[in-house]
């Protein structure tokens, strides 16, 4: 072909470039494929690559290598480490013409790693600048016999590459506009998702409002929020609470797994450890472990990206995420500022709730101990006031019928009982005084001692005798000991062993009260069991109120079995009953080891 036609070639090629390029860009791979690829069939190369340099210009990245009628998207790397009188030359803006790769001693260093791969012998590579920054290198590559490059191709491959920065430029331009589009959507989502958890009365409904505006913000495909609990072992767990899917058939909200997710047995303890401190996470799905794939609930799953709650500054309550279905979303760092900052405001709402909870709670603990008082400051002046008035009756009648030894000997056996009863109140009033006021002791409990000094101070009731008290005492290994509070439990004992003395059946022989106790290095297991008089269902939920009183034939405060309640809570123990009228009664009590 003669000179002039190729001249008019060239010339007729960049004007019917530079016409079909529009500032309206929409594809950025598209146009740049026909612009290269037009300068291959110009040209007459083997290939035409572009490579874009990174922010730091330490690497460049192939991102479209086009041969002749064929471009094929490109993901080669080299770095300035392997090149970097290379890389030194581009930034100084210098074409590079070589008619003969192997003769430039400008390109010793891309020999073995690139021309011998590729068998490229001569090369024109230019340096595309933006705003005086290196952004891309622009490479013509010939294989065969060595090239010698005429001006005017150099002028060409110069022009291409002009049209390739005003490509870039307005690119970058749109992207730039597109990322403050987005960020501009997703700040106004942002702001009305808190603006809709402090002003929604329901705050869960504020959270699904939430989950929905922040994946329409983000144009993700999942937002999820998860919940941590304790299961019945004491291990950590989170369950899903809230989420949004842009499709049907992301949805996993309903699926019974994700309602118990054990982060010890999925493998997931490294993920909560890491946002226990207060990191999130980002991932995308061909870089994850098979455990990670796994929580991204399903194959849709191409990225994640996790932000901790926090509530009381520094519990972990639970975590927000968010997830691409339909693509690999690439997070960016203003993304993740946004959620974070949401995690931050709904944790501190939940704060608040909390800190409302618990003030709502202690009210209603003082309404209640202003209520139990003024009932306690009634019931106590009459049951104090009633055995006083009987002695003080008895003693008038004792004035005037002191001639009768018989009579006396009544009057004064009544007096004592009288004054037992009012001595019996007193100590039970005491009792849950003390319990109330004073620190849990830890002392070593010898059970078989404790019994025997009850048994001593009942021996004064007039059932005493009629009902066997039995003690058994199993131990998990002779060195086994139990620590406590000795006077705590010897309340225990007394007010359950007294009541199965008073409510004895008297219509049968053999009325019996077993105790039987298994230790071990932790709790101790006991069962106080009688075959007395037993309690109805209608009165059970009512036996440990204070002043209540089952059975109104016998004599009694109505204050044992509300100590024997309370000081068990106090001791963080647990305790069940179990009763048949006329049958018996069983009480099972677990208190801790406190060694």
């Amino acid at each position: 072909m003669p000179d002039s036609s190729i001249h008019i070639d060239y010339f007729e090629a960049l004007a019917k470039l530079t016409r079909s390029q529009k500032a309206e860009l929409k594809d950025f791979s598209e146009a740049v494929e026909e612009v290269i690829q037009t300068a291959i069939n110009i040209l007459k190369v083997a290939s035409i690559n572009l490579w874009l340099v990174d922010k730091e210009q330490n690497k460049i990245k192939c991102v479209a290598h086009s041969q002749q009628d064929k471009t094929i998207a490109s993901n080669n790397n080299l770095d300035n480490e392997i090149m970097p009188m290379y890389f030194q030359t581009m930034k100084e803006g210098e074409l590079i013409v070589s008619d003969d790769v192997y003769k430039d001693g400008r390109l010793n260093e891309l020999r073995e790693v690139y021309f011998q791969p590729n068998s490229i012998t001569s090369i024109i590579d230019m340096p595309i600048y933006i705003e005086g920054e290196l952004k891309a290198i622009l490479c013509g590559n010939h294989t065969g016999k060595p090239r010698k490059w005429q001006i005017r191709e150099q002028q060409f491959m110069l022009a291409i590459g002009n049209i390739i920065a005003l490509l870039l430029e307005i690119w970058e331009h749109k992207q730039t506009e597109q990322r403050l589009i987005h960020n501009d959507n997703l700040l106004r989502g942002i702001n009305s998702c808190i603006f809709q958890l402090f002003t929604n009365p329901n705050f869960e409904d504020g959270l699904d409002t939430t989950v929905s505006t922040i994946g329409k913000a983000t144009k993700t495909d999942r937002v999820f929020i998860f919940q941590n609990f304790l299961n019945d072992n004491k291990e950590q767990c989170c369950k899903i609470i809230h989420e949004w899917t842009s499709q049907p058939q992301y949805k996993q909200i309903h699926k019974s797994e994700w309602k118990n997710v054990n982060y010890r047995i999925t493998g997931l303890e490294r993920w909560k450890n890491q946002l226990e401190e207060g990191k999130g996470i980002k991932n995308i799905a061909d870089k994850l472990t098979p455990l990670d794939e796994y929580f991204l609930w399903s194959k849709h799953a191409k990225s994640t990206l996790i932000v901790p709650i926090f509530i009381n500054e520094k519990e972990f309550w639970g975590f927000i995420g968010l997830e691409d279905c339909s693509g690999k979303h690439i997070w960016t760092l203003t993304e993740e500022s946004f959620i974070f900052n949401l995690a931050i405001t709904i944790g501190g709402i939940l704060t608040t709730q909390h800190v409302e909870n618990l003030l709502k709670e202690k009210n209603e603990q003082l309404k209640k101990t202003n209520d139990e008082l003024d009932q306690f400051v009634y019931s106590v002046s009459h049951d104090l006031r009633a055995p006083l008035t009987s002695v003080m009756g008895l003693l008038n009648l004792l004035k005037t019928d002191i001639a009768s030894v018989a009579n006396t000997q009544m009057y004064l056996q009544l007096i004592s009982k009288s004054i037992t009863r009012l001595d019996n109140y007193i100590r039970e009033v005491l009792s849950i005084s003390r319990n109330s006021r004073t620190r849990v002791e830890r002392e070593e409990i010898d059970f078989e001692e404790i019994i025997e000094e009850i048994k001593e101070d009942l021996a004064y009731l007039d059932e005493f005798k009629e009902v066997r008290i039995e003690l058994d005492i199993n131990l998990q290994t002779k060195e086994t000991t139990f620590k406590n509070d000795k006077i705590r439990i010897k309340a225990i004992f007394d007010n359950l062993i007294s009541n199965a003395i008073r409510y004895h059946n008297p219509y049968q022989e053999d009325n019996f009260v077993k105790i039987t106790i298994h230790i071990n290095e932790e709790k101790a297991e006991i069962t106080v069991q009688d075959n007395g008089l037993g309690i109805s269902k209608k009165h059970i939920g009512h036996i440990f109120d204070m002043f209540y009183r089952a059975n109104d034939q016998k004599m009694g405060s109505g204050l044992g079995l509300y100590i024997v309640k309370e000081t068990i809570l106090k001791l963080k123990g647990m305790m069940e009953i179990d009763s048949i009228p006329n049958v018996g009664t069983t009480f099972t009590i677990v208190l801790p080891n406190k060694k």
